[in-house]
């Protein structure tokens, strides 16, 4: 995942054919049915991103490694997004990319997003609500991942303090940042 990118966060199909026309390479999908799936991940395909799943969201799907496989070797995800460390495992045995998305309400949480990472070790790690950009440094220098802000994105000033922040990715559901794309706004130069 290249740094600065404004990752589309889509919960339904009209949403997910504004996302496939932005310029980012990697779409979130939060809700759906398991119905569905596969015609939405061949659709992603034809424009050549990736898509992610969050796999606690999904109608008619089960956090086990029955579903996981399913989704990796048949339905064909790149990877998922999920707030427990059992599915990040069994993600990284099939070979998809995983997102450990975690809630910073309070110190505790903060405890309870490091234990997690520490066992299953994510590709990425995404916090809610967006607020949380002080946070950044300090969970990316305890776990060693590269640290995506989600939640409450609605405005261009935001991406630019997520990014200072030492953010690599903002998701959000306002399709209009989708077109932001790979910009990056932090000052000191990093792209």
């Amino acid at each position: 995942m290249s740094k600065c990118k404004v990752i589309p966060a889509v919960r339904n199909f009209k949403e997910l054919e504004r996302a496939l026309l932005s310029p980012s390479d990697v779409i979130f999908l939060l809700e759906g049915e398991i119905i569905h799936l596969k015609n939405i991940v061949e659709r992603v395909k034809q424009f050549k991103k990736e898509i992610f799943i969050h796999l606690e969201l999904i109608k008619g799907l089960k956090e086990d490694e029955a579903s996981i496989h399913f989704l990796a070797k048949w339905i064909g995800i790149d990877g998922i997004l999920s707030t427990r460390s059992s599915s990040l495992l069994l993600a990284k045995k099939y070979g998809l990319t995983t997102i450990q998305r975690g809630f910073l309400i309070d110190s505790q949480s903060i405890k309870t997003i490091l234990n997690i990472a520490s066992k299953a070790n994510p590709d990425y790690i995404e916090l809610l609500p967006c607020f949380a950009y002080s946070k950044v440094a300090d969970i990316r220098k305890q776990t060693d991942a590269d640290i995506i802000l989600g939640g409450f994105i609605d405005d261009k000033k935001q991406l630019e303090i997520i990014f200072e922040a030492g953010a690599i990715a903002a998701s959000t559901s306002s399709s209009h940042l989708w077109t932001i794309g790979g910009n990056c706004f932090v000052k000191t130069g990093v792209s």
